[in-house]
């Protein structure tokens, strides 16, 4: 279990998160959805400790984070927006260099099971530079969850892939799920977030405003168009669901 307690987060002068609390229930499957600039991205990087909060507690396993740092670390496994992959070098060699980064090793089953839902083992020998973007987010993904991570933290895992990459990445994120995994994803994709979400988190101008399932969200979205009504991309998000 995952909990934020009266947590705000600001650089300088600009608040980036207004202070919020909530819980993430372990092994639940979490829909990030808001619009661009709302803190989701930022409130991702709190939960795998890559931000800390300006104020607020975040806790982990019902202990304050800095107790259970080591064991948070090893259990999360994080997917950023960006690639990060070392251009030249094809994709078995890539995953064999992160595969040494490991201090505690891979679960190569784990890793092979990966391989063959995402197909990679289609690209294997190829240079990451000579791959599509859908190609290249899935081996961006296999690096992220390399470490069979408890926790999965993916910043918008399907961003610019084709149909069949992102029905890849959707089918393993499920078999994820249906393993008890805990996930948080950002998305902007109603049809992705309809397969994996248990629940949403709805961001809006710098603080989660909602959390619930998508039946409470089709009951309160009219309340929240007319909280939100400046919030002109707020709406357009709440038209879809």
């Amino acid at each position: 279990m995952i909990r934020f307690e009266d947590v705000s987060k600001w650089y300088k002068r600009k608040t980036v998160l207004h202070p919020f609390s909530l819980t993430v229930r372990e092994g639940s499957s979490v829909g990030i959805i808001g619009p661009n600039g709302a803190g989701k991205s930022t409130f991702l990087k709190m939960v795998a400790s890559l931000e800390r909060p300006s104020k607020g507690t975040v806790s982990f396993y019902n202990e304050p984070y800095e107790k259970v740092i080591k064991q948070v670390r090893a259990d999360i496994g994080y997917v950023p927006q960006d690639i990060a992959l070392y251009e030249e070098l094809t994709v078995k060699e890539q995953l064999s260099f992160w595969k040494k980064l490991e201090p505690r090793g891979v679960d190569e089953g784990f890793l092979e099971e990966m391989i063959q839902t995402l197909r990679l083992n289609e690209v294997f020998d190829q240079r990451i530079n000579r791959l599509s973007g859908g190609w290249k987010r899935k081996v961006n993904m296999c690096i992220g969850l390399l470490k069979n991570p408890a926790i999965c933290l993916l910043d918008e895992p399907t961003a610019g892939v084709d149909l069949a990459a992102k029905e890849d990445i959707i089918g393993w994120l499920q078999t994820l799920h249906s393993e008890g995994k805990t996930l948080l994803y950002i998305s902007h994709d109603w049809y992705e977030l309809n397969q994996l979400s248990d629940e949403y988190l709805l961001f809006a101008s710098g603080a989660p405003v909602f959390q619930g399932s998508k039946d409470r969200l089709l009951v309160e979205k009219n309340e929240l168009m007319q909280t939100y009504n400046q919030d002109a991309e707020l709406s357009r998000i709440l038209q879809y669901v």
